[in-house]
């Protein structure tokens, strides 16, 4: 679900499970994430974008391999 402030989104959050943050860029996608507590992020990896397609099926394999329970896009 999309949430158009940070006020529905955390409550639409549970209380533990990590979350991402993502900063989109034209040429890559920088993934950081959050420890259980959702306190404190640490950068995983930064993704080069191909294909749309491509790069959502990346994003896909961190949700699904850390059990993500939300993304926070960032500009």
């Amino acid at each position: 679900m999309i949430h158009t402030s940070i006020e529905a989104f955390a409550d639409a959050l549970p209380r533990n499970g990590a979350i991402a943050g993502l900063d989109l860029g034209d040429k890559t996608i920088g993934v950081a994430v959050s420890d259980a507590f959702q306190s404190v992020a640490t950068p995983l990896e930064t993704i080069r974008r191909t294909k749309f397609t491509a790069d959502a099926a990346q994003l896909l394999g961190i949700v699904r391999a850390r059990d993500l329970v939300g993304l926070v896009l960032g500009l």
